[in-house]
Parts: structure tokens; C-alpha cells; sequence
């Protein structure tokens, strides 16, 4: 189907346009959005979502907006720091609102929702009432994909069985359905690549769709140039040198999908087994790149373990061997943990523990997703990183950590910057509101980025709407 272009242009808003470049980027005022897409490609959101927090003394970064320097814990993601909003001080303020809060924030953080009484756990507690974000971004963006949004993780994330429930699920397709992602690689590949081949026919079509985009765009331009007074047709010229060096890009176009060998079957109980994590964790990432690489999904969805995850834990990466992860997490701030007291050695062991396994996960997200993440594909990828809670020990969902990487066209959000909202303290001010921003602006946020702009709220209406405006 052809696109006929009907619009009256004047000097003011075609050198607007113009001025931006000679790049698809700047052709894109000139056409409607699905054309625009069309040249540029689809706008792709990742989530990826840990529990239990961090040591927020270790993670936050050093310096001013712009002149910041990235923590420690956060170094891994410094080949992306031009691409990076690092967001201090949000709130996940809407687990307050719900039943206990703490460790409930998990079902919070992505809905906006407090979580309500109901007939899960000792606790009492129920599901939220509500979808996660990425449900109406994948309802306008993934309607044209295999999966309008697929769901990786690794155990202990799961529906059902011991400290499971709201503090352990991420994402919801809606009241009172927990999305449980996929905790095998081996049933992720099955899933995703059933009957699916990166092959030339692929390679073909993408290339033919493409050329003739380019060629709506150089005819259109072409027409408006003699509409324009003479000092102007010098940056239309421009323009038209980009469409052409477009065209001869497509010469070289390269397969971006290339379904990968199959993951070795996992039982159970490896599926289960903390040492095997980090192995998991790294194909359930590669699958994800190649999964948006094929356009198998354009919104995919991480989860790492919730707050009460149980066993020992990674002692090779950094989280030593001395307390399971729960109990680890705990002895940050606690005080005693079931009657025996905490020492403070035992109390700064755990802080390290913590901040290794955050700078562990930023390593993975790194060198594992992003790096994996064909560039055509990172260049319109939006990837947003928080946990629940700030610190392990004090189950506080006050001033969460959260790293946005936008892909160098996506064209959104002011990136290269630290952001930081109040004068909350990790430790001496718990759960007290201290000048924070809620998350759930930072929700309305992400829909605009991806389009959806008719969004205004998401989640609980009692908490202050709008984007978060700060992050343009």
C-alpha cells in the first residue's frame, strides 16, 4: 500500500526539521510515524528487574548531572555513560499504599499499585490489581510480533511455593495474574525459535521494505524542494545526501537474526541450583538479544531473584559463603536475625556482598545483553534496570536504584546525566519520605518514550501523575 503525503509546509517548520541533520533521525518530521518507523525502525523496550537492592552508600555515583563519575558498583556500564540517566531518589512510593509494604515492593515497582490483603503467604496478601507498565507499551508496539512481550528470569522467581507471592513476581498482566517468566534457557529457546530461521529470505524482505521507504522519502523531499526559496534548497540538498548514503547501506545489509544452537537441557533441580546462576543468567540474556534482533518480541522482560531468595549464593562472584542470601541481605542493618545477635563485622561483610552481586549485575547487563544487542537493534532500544527496595536490610522501597541506557537514535530522554531527588539516607532515615519523586511518574515516563503519550497515570491515582519531566 502506497503513502501519499499531504502537507503544507512553511520556511519556520521544514528548517526545523532540517536542522537537526543528515540522518534518517531528520527525515523523520517530515513523514507520518509509521513511515518514520519504517526508516528508522521500531522503538524496543527492556526491563530488568532485581530484589533485595543494594548498598546505595557504594552504589550512587560522585559528581554533578553531568560531571559525575560512575561508581564502582556501576563501572561495568561505563561504555555507555553518554547513553545513561542514573535516577537518585525515585520512590517506589506505592508499595506504602498497599498491605505491609518491604517486601512487597517487588509487585509495586512496574504496576504503580499497592499490594492489597488476600490468601497468599502467613501474611495474608494478595496480587495486584493491576497490569505492569510494559502490558500497555507492548499493546501498542507488539501487536505485529511473535510475542508482544516475552518474560526471562532465574529462581527462585516463581508463582507458587515457599516465600513466593507478590514479593516475588515483576511483572502482571493484570489484577490478579503474576506473569512467571521463564527460568530455563533451554524452554525459552523452545519457546522462541519454534519454526523460526535467520535466513537470505529474511535478509531480502527487511532490505526490499527498506528501499522502498527510501524511495517515498526521496520523491516527497525532492517535490518540497521546489517549494522552497533558494537559501533553502542548500539543507534539503543535505538531506537527500543522507537518503543516499542510506541506499548504499542496504547494499551491505548483514543477517541480524541468526537463530543460535539450542541450550543443553536443565532439570529442576539445576534449574534450582545457585551456582549455576551466573551460567543461566548469561544464555537467558543472549536469548534476548537475538530474540529483538529476530523481532521475535520488541519488549522484553528480565527478572533476577526476589527479596527471600534462600541458599548460598554465588560465592564465586563476590557474595561469599558465609549465610544465604536472605539472611545476608538482612544482616546489612539488622540488628539480630531470629534472636542471634549481628556483629558489626559480620554487618560490613554483608554490605560488600551486596555491593558485589550489584556490580556482578551490572557486569552481566554490560557484557552479556548490551554488548550482545546488534547495534542497528541498541540504537532504538530503550533498557531501564531498578530494584524494588534500596537496601536489602532495611526493606525500604525509598529512593530505589535505577539506571536508564537509551540507544544512541532513540532520540527520547537528556542522557549522559545523574539525577538525584532529596536527602535520603540508607540507613539512619529507612522509610521516611525525604524529597523523593515517585516511581510511578518515572512509569508515565517510559510510555511517552515508547509512544504511547496518551498515558497520564499509570497505577495508583492517589500518587501524583504526569512524566517525570526532569529526565527531557
Amino acid at each position: 500500500m502506497s503513502i501519499v503525503l499531504r502537507r503544507r509546509w512553511s520556511r519556520r517548520t521544514f528548517l526545523r526539521a532540517a536542522g537537526v541533520g543528515a540522518s534518517s533521525i531528520a527525515l523523520a518530521p517530515f513523514l507520518p510515524k509509521p513511515t518514520a518507523e519504517a526508516l528508522d525502525g521500531p522503538k524496543r523496550l527492556v526491563l530488568i528487574t532485581n530484589g533485595q537492592g543494594t548498598d546505595m552508600t557504594r552504589w550512587r555515583p560522585s559528581g554533578g548531572e553531568l560531571d559525575f563519575t560512575l561508581s564502582s558498583l556501576l563501572e561495568p556500564l561505563a561504555p555507555y555513560r553518554d547513553r545513561m540517566l542514573v535516577l537518585d531518589g525515585v520512590d517506589n512510593e506505592a508499595a506504602y499504599n498497599g498491605f505491609l509494604g518491604g517486601h512487597f515492593g517487588m509487585s509495586s515497582l512496574w504496576t504503580g499499585v499497592g499490594i492489597p490483603a488476600g490468601p497468599l503467604r502467613d501474611e495474608g496478601v494478595g496480587w495486584p490489581q493491576a497490569a505492569s507498565v510494559e502490558r500497555r507499551i507492548a499493546a501498542a508496539i507488539g501487536t505485529d510480533t511473535r510475542f508482544d512481550a516475552f518474560y526471562w528470569g532465574t529462581w527462585p522467581v516463581a508463582v507458587s511455593g515457599p516465600n513466593q507471592g507478590p514479593n516475588g513476581i515483576a511483572y502482571h498482566r493484570g489484577p490478579d495474574q503474576p506473569i512467571e517468566p521463564v527460568l530455563s534457557p533451554d524452554r525459552a529457546f523452545a519457546r522462541l525459535f519454534d519454526g523460526v530461521t535467520g535466513d537470505a529470505t529474511t535478509i531480502e524482505r527487511l532490505r526490499v521494505e527498506r528501499q522502498s521507504v527510501i524511495d517515498l522519502v526521496g520523491g516527497e523531499l525532492t517535490r518540497v524542494r521546489a517549494e522552497l526559496p533558494e537559501a533553502d534548497r542548500l539543507r534539503l540538498d543535505a538531506h537527500l545526501e543522507g537518503i543516499r548514503s542510506l541506499e548504499a547501506k542496504l547494499a551491505e545489509l548483514h543477517p541480524l537474526c541468526v537463530v543460535p544452537a539450542a541450550p543443553r537441557e536443565y532439570t529442576e533441580s539445576e534449574v534450582h541450583d545457585y551456582r549455576l546462576h551466573p551460567e543461566i543468567t548469561e544464555l537467558q540474556f543472549e536469548l534476548m538479544a537475538i530474540a529483538l534482533a529476530c523481532d521475535l518480541t520488541r519488549v522484553a522482560c528480565f527478572q533476577w531473584p526476589h527479596s527471600e531468595g534462600i541458599g548460598n549464593f554465588m560465592a564465586a562472584e563476590g557474595y561469599r559463603d558465609f549465610g544465604s542470601f536472605h539472611t545476608s541481605a538482612h544482616q546489612m542493618s539488622y540488628e539480630d536475625i531470629d534472636g542471634v545477635a549481628v556483629t558489626d563485622d559480620e554487618r560490613r561483610i554483608a554490605r560488600e556482598d551486596m555491593a558485589n552481586l550489584t556490580r556482578w549485575r551490572a557486569e552481566k547487563i554490560a557484557t552479556q545483553l548490551l554488548d550482545r544487542i546488534a547495534p542497528e537493534v541498541l540504537a532504538h532500544t530503550l533498557v531501564v534496570w531498578a530494584a524494588e527496595m534500596s537496601e536489602g536490610g532495611t526493606h525500604s522501597n525509598r529512593n530505589v536504584p535505577i539506571v536508564m541506557i537509551q540507544g544512541s537514535d532513540f532520540g527520547y530522554f537528556r542522557t549522559g546525566r545523574y539525577l538525584r531527588w532529596g536527602t535520603w539516607d540508607p540507613i539512619a532515615d529507612f522509610n521516611q519520605y525525604k524529597g523523593g519523586v515517585p516511581m510511578n511518574k518515572v512509569l508515565v515516563s517510559i510510555c511517552h518514550a515508547m509512544g504511547v503519550e496518551d498515558v497520564t497515570t499509570v497505577g495508583d491515582t492517589s500518587i501524583e501523575g504526569g512524566p517525570l519531566e526532569e529526565l527531557r
